[in-house]
């Protein structure tokens, strides 16, 4: 009988403020309020799923690696951050980055911007990279000593305090700072303001490391599109599949062991699907415990503050006395 380990990085209904959302959720209500809650260290998921496959932190927790890894294939020895585009915007006494969830960029548009960065950077031995419109990279010809914010922490806030750190830290604000100015003024930038659309007027660098020599065999199998996962799957020597449509196609495989599932990474324009989540994924698989199809559901959600592990076991189902579901503050 298999088990599944769900990271979900939709915003879900898990606040206790979103109790009437829930209440259109009947089965991720009932996951929830029958589940064995805990609340993990780490405050962002890409950094518990690495954890899950056994990767050590190093500066950062290495996303970029593993993400390259799953967008193009290899890696080789070079250090590995993500440079992902973003459009910062100045408020009266902050400076707030806004994400490539909540903005569009065509693949014309990000080449002619990582192209831009490439012949500004080649003295610096930085090169960029645009695998996808909105996913970029920069490879470094030597280990920075910075430490960086993941890019779903940062979404929202100010970045005054957010910024790299480390004994090099000073030179990759100046490189911020740059990239700033290099976009003011391009034709890409140009063209999105008259169209009214946001500007991609910065980068944020973040999760930056090297590919280790080798990761433990955690898993049974990883299904998901997601590109850090199809990464540490690579990586691992795990089985690898594209993500289903809904639980059933995944039941109907006959797995055995235990499995990862990545939903709804980072996208461009993206939006959080709770309905479809409900009627492909959380209701199914709510089912599956009842049928003793599957033996144990963990759901791990970011709330932006924390990561939250919910646990469900066929057994978890019959203890009635569970009735709330356990929301966070």
């Amino acid at each position: 009988m298999p088990s599944l380990r769900m990271f979900l990085f939709s915003r879900l209904p898990v606040a206790a403020d979103e109790r009437d959302t829930l209440a259109s959720m009947p089965g991720l209500a009932r996951i929830l309020s029958r589940a064995r809650v805990m609340s993990l260290a780490d405050t962002d998921l890409e950094s518990v799923l690495l954890d899950s496959f056994g990767v050590q932190r190093q500066r950062d927790w290495p996303v970029a690696p593993f993400s390259w890894l799953g967008d193009h294939g290899e890696t080789g020895a070079r250090y590995w951050l993500r440079a992902d585009p973003v459009h910062l915007r100045a408020e009266r006494d902050a400076v707030l980055l806004v994400d490539a969830r909540h903005f569009t960029l065509d693949a014309e548009s990000a080449k002619a911007l990582v192209d831009a960065l490439n012949t500004h950077f080649e003295s610096d031995g930085l090169r960029f990279f645009a695998p996808e419109p909105t996913r970029w990279y920069v490879a470094v010809g030597r280990v920075p000593e910075i430490a960086t914010s993941p890019l779903r922490v940062v979404a929202g806030r100010n970045i005054d305090t957010l910024l790299p750190k480390g004994a090099d830290a000073l030179t990759w604000h100046r490189w911020f700072n740059e990239i700033q100015m290099l976009f003011h003024s391009h034709v890409v930038n140009e063209r999105r303001e008259a169209a009214g659309l946001p500007t991609v007027n910065s980068v944020w660098f973040w999760g930056g490391g090297t590919l280790p020599d080798a990761l433990p065999h955690a898993f049974a199998g990883v299904w998901s599109d997601d590109p850090l996962a199809r990464g540490l799957a690579l990586a691992s020597g795990v089985s690898l599949a594209s993500l289903p449509e809904n639980a059933e196609q995944w039941l109907a495989r006959g797995n055995r062991g235990e499995h990862v599932v990545v939903l709804d990474s980072i996208s461009a324009g993206g939006r959080d699907p709770v309905d479809d989540l409900e009627r492909n994924w959380f209701a199914p698989l709510l089912r599956a415990l009842r049928a003793r199809r599957l033996s144990l559901l963990s759901l791990l959600v970011g709330t932006g503050e924390r990561v939250l592990r919910f646990d469900l076991s066929a057994s978890d189902l019959w203890k009635f006395w569970r009735r709330a579901p356990v929301l966070a503050q």
